[in-house]
């Protein structure tokens, strides 16, 4: 990876807990779900500090409409914001589990039956660094 670059590797929804992708995350009966985010950052950029706003934001495909209000998280290249070395090489990596609640309050609320899909962005100052990704498809219950 280029040393001053940064992407978006994975973005999946999990039930809460854990760290495997699920298509149905808040399935038999939850209130909540994961997000799981993960990135990658090379070697001069990993650990540098420079701030970059990580986009959350969630598309209703069976309604064709935003799924929930987008979250906006100010963050920053450093271990602080969980960027560290990879242990392969001298890139950096990042995986952070974003709580999702239900809209809602829960199974059976107004999303349940209906598709979605997740789409996360990273986006430096200066938008020298952009990385934008999607989820799979995933239903609520």
């Amino acid at each position: 990876m280029n040393a001053n670059d940064a992407v978006l590797t994975t973005v999946a929804t999990a039930q809460t807990g854990s760290m495997v992708a699920d298509t149905a995350p808040n399935a038999p009966a939850s209130a909540s779900f994961d997000l799981i985010i993960r990135a990658a950052a090379g070697s001069a950029l990993g650990n540098s500090g420079a701030p970059y706003t990580l986009t959350i934001s969630a598309i209703d495909l069976t309604a064709v409409s935003q799924g929930w209000p987008t979250q906006t998280l100010h963050q920053a290249f450093d271990a602080a914001n969980g960027w560290k070395l990879s242990g392969t090489g001298p890139d950096y990596q990042c995986t952070q589990i974003v709580p999702v609640p239900v809209p809602g309050g829960g199974p059976g609320g107004p999303l349940a039956g209906h598709t979605l899909q997740c789409v996360a962005s990273i986006v430096s100052q200066g938008a020298q660094i952009a990385s934008i990704i999607h989820s799979d498809p995933f239903v609520l219950v």
